[in-house]
């Protein structure tokens, strides 16, 4: 009896040492990868060194390796962006690298990988394969395995180091954003202000300035352009040019040409006009005459003289930069006149007119816009009076009134000293 106690006890032991034989442990190896680099350098954290000690193993287990009963698992990482996708196709990117390299080196087949990918975690591959365990070979699991949770450890800090870096980046590129929208709008909202209103203390039009302007003149004299058949209204072009002081003063020179067309007024159409140039009640027999209400008379005017600009806004602090402006002008000409007189019914020239010159002086109110900088649009209209004869070219009859309404455009480019106060 107790021979088969014996017996039995070394049966269960010899059954447990082949158990044990038979038992797998999992070998684990890792390959590591630059963060956002798929390329498998062999240089790199001990690579080459562990390609060795895999293939090392392969070698000696290749017969099932390639049977397919030691299969090798790959399972690739990544975490270089916070893409899931991409990251994927990175890990699967890196997988096919280093299988690559031992399909080069050993001659192994596709067939003899099970290939898994996963995104986070890290930036390695790893390829495990269980080989049966020997004595030897139970205490090298034992060491691999420590290594392993070694590595893990590792592998935790280093993702955990990788996350704070990307979540750094992020929060830099954010705020590098938020700054950049920052100063764009600040800058889109001082550029508003600009074009709105100039800074107060400054006076970007201040300088030389020079201008084109047209207009619609009217006629009162012995003849109106208000004339009993009807308004005539006649045209004007000119030139200008002057000098800004301030925001409240300018002088300018300006040079203007155009016609005047008259007509008789409503309330002296009776009259007739002779060849001698005196009016009579009625025709006189035996002299050459025209009925007043038949005749017109186109004057070719032109004008040479000075402006004086005061811009009212510019009394005030509240407009003194602004772009807007609003001028009392009082002006001085010269103005010399050529008056025809023609039939009305006929338009016929009947007396042919010679030049005179007149002294003219009056005023406009102006207003004016400051598109740019440097262009600058106005309106006008004004009065100018002129001395000596009547500016029809006819004789004095009762009316003593001989003065220009005008209204027109003008558009000017301002010089200024813009430049001169950059460089200060």
């Amino acid at each position: 009896m107790k021979s088969k106690g014996i017996i039995l006890i070394m049966l269960f032991a010899l059954s447990l040492l082949r158990v044990s034989a038979q038992e797998q442990a999992d070998t684990v190896y890792v390959f590591r990868f630059v963060p956002n680099k798929d390329i498998f350098y062999l240089s790199f954290s001990g690579n080459d060194r562990e390609l060795s000690r895999l293939e090392t193993c392969i070698k000696q287990h290749r017969e099932a390796i390639i049977a397919g009963d030691i299969p090798l698992r790959v399972d690739g990482y990544c975490s270089s962006t916070t893409d899931e996708k991409k990251n994927l196709t990175m890990a699967r990117t890196r997988s096919s690298r280093v299988k690559s390299e031992l399909i080069i080196r050993t001659g192994l087949t596709e067939a003899c990988f099970i290939t898994q990918n996963h995104s986070g975690e890290g930036n390695y591959v790893t390829i495990r394969l269980a080989v049966p365990a020997s004595e030897e070979q139970t205490q090298a699991a034992r060491m691999a395995e420590e290594h392993e949770r070694a590595e893990q450890a590792r592998i935790a800090a280093e993702r955990k180091a990788e996350q704070e870096r990307l979540s750094k980046e992020r929060a830099a590129r954010e705020q590098a954003e938020r700054e950049k929208q920052e100063k764009l709008a600040a800058e889109e909202a001082a550029r508003m202000a600009e074009a709105e209103q100039t800074p107060p203390g400054r006076n970007a039009f201040a300088g030389w300035y020079a201008g084109i302007r047209g207009g619609v003149p009217f006629g009162v004299s012995t003849l109106s352009s208000f004339g009993v058949d009807k308004t005539r209204a006649g045209w004007s072009a000119g030139i200008y040019g002057g000098y800004r002081f301030s925001a409240v003063l300018s002088l300018e020179a300006q040079a203007v040409w155009g016609q005047v067309n008259l007509s008789a007024r409503n309330c002296c159409p009776g009259y007739w006009l002779g060849s001698d140039g005196n009016f009579y009640e009625a025709a006189v027999a035996g002299m050459t005459g025209w009925e007043w209400h038949d005749l017109k008379s186109c004057v070719f005017m032109q004008r040479y003289g000075a402006q004086l600009n005061v811009n009212l806004l510019g009394f005030f602090a509240a407009t003194k930069g602004s772009r807007w402006t609003l001028e009392l002008s009082p002006h001085l000409y010269a103005a010399g006149t050529t008056a025809d007189l023609s039939s009305i019914a006929r338009d016929a020239e009947v007396m042919a007119g010679q030049a005179k010159w007149h002294l003219g002086a009056g005023g406009n109110l102006q207003a004016g816009y400051a598109v740019t900088d440097r262009l600058h649009l106005g309106i006008y209209t004004g009065l100018t009076y002129l001395t000596g004869q009547p500016v029809s070219g006819t004789p004095e009859n009762l009316h003593k009134a001989n003065y220009i309404w005008e209204s027109g455009l003008k558009l000017g480019w301002s010089f200024g000293h813009k430049g001169k106060e950059d460089n200060k």
